[in-house]
């Protein structure tokens, strides 16, 4: 008997998963969306209701909710990692062209920006340091590596959640471009929280925040479709996850000093960085198609209703 009940229980699971896998090919824009939905309030509540990245230099709870969310999802839906992406298929090649492409990235924004800082005379020096831009506290090495695990933890969310789940779904209605741009937008929207609590909590004014809001939104926009471009050209997570836990990496512990002070001249650094990852759209494109790597594809359900998420499982 409790062999039976057992196998009962598994058949149980096996058509829930089914009936949620079909629901999310039948509502490819609802489904993810809903769970960006939920997503999100541990994130209001995490930024704009508790003092935990004050008191530990990051809001590192509803990145952790966030991750545990997608997992339980791809779970629940009856698939594997591999259907979001991570996969070891081409793997080094994907990390190749996220990795590299995101590095010349940073590498001419912070050339760009201690030139132009040298050229004002304000001595610039490159220094290395932990701070975590959103609060303004810093530390030595374990709070470096503090900041370093959070990344990991954030890079596996948002790529999870914005390029492994609502790509592939979007995919399903939108060409790739338009599913990109998308995704892309929504996640320009999830930055929001930041400039929000610092107008709520007094730190700046209405104005200000609306200058620094529509600039984080932008440029999250941008980065937000390279990411979505890298997912797209290399069918693997792996290449975001890379570039994205390097570029909070570097904001995080790399900076440039000057005679005006730490970051004096970053506004010229997030310029280049603009445009660097705008030129990654086309890096990621050329070096795809030199190795013909395999292009993200709709999650679908085939003939006689077997799961075949973008073919992977």
């Amino acid at each position: 008997m409790p062999g039976k009940a057992g196998e009962r229980d598994v058949a149980d699971r096996g058509a829930r998963s089914k009936r949620l896998y079909r629901l999310s090919v039948a509502y490819p824009m609802g489904i993810p969306l809903a769970l960006m939905g939920v997503a999100v309030i541990p994130r209001i509540v995490d930024i704009l209701c508790l003092p935990l990245a004050e008191a530990w230099g990051e809001a590192f709870l509803h990145k952790a909710l966030g991750f545990a969310l997608v997992l339980a999802y791809v779970w629940a839906a009856g698939q594997s990692l591999r259907a979001i992406g991570l996969h070891g298929r081409g793997v080094g090649r994907a990390m190749w062209i996220g990795g590299s492409g995101i590095a010349a990235v940073f590498v001419a924004g912070f050339g760009r920006q201690w030139l132009v800082s040298r050229a004002a005379g304000a001595e610039p020096r490159l220094i290395f340091a932990a701070i975590d831009p959103q609060t303004g506290l810093g530390g030595g090495l374990p709070f470096a590596l503090w900041l370093f695990a959070a990344n990991l933890v954030n890079s596996f969310m948002e790529e999870g959640l914005f390029r492994g789940i609502m790509l592939s779904h979007f995919r399903v209605r939108l060409t790739p471009w338009k599913a990109n741009l998308l995704q892309a937008a929504l996640f320009g929207l999830w930055h929001l929280a930041w400039p929000t609590q610092r107008l709520l909590t007094g730190q700046v004014d209405l104005a200000t925040a609306a200058s620094q809001a529509a600039t984080v939104v932008l440029g999250s926009t941008i980065s937000g479709l390279a990411y979505g471009t890298l997912y797209l050209q290399t069918d693997s997570l792996w290449a975001p996850w890379l570039a994205h836990t390097i570029n909070n990496s570097i904001f995080n512990l790399v900076h440039i000093r000057t005679v005006e002070g730490l970051d004096a001249d970053v506004g010229v650094l997030y310029g280049v960085i603009a445009v660097g990852y705008l030129a990654l759209l086309l890096w990621t494109r050329a070096w795809a198609r030199r190795w013909q790597m395999r292009q993200v594809r709709p999650c679908d359900v085939a003939e006689g209703g077997e799961l075949t998420w973008m073919e992977r499982q």
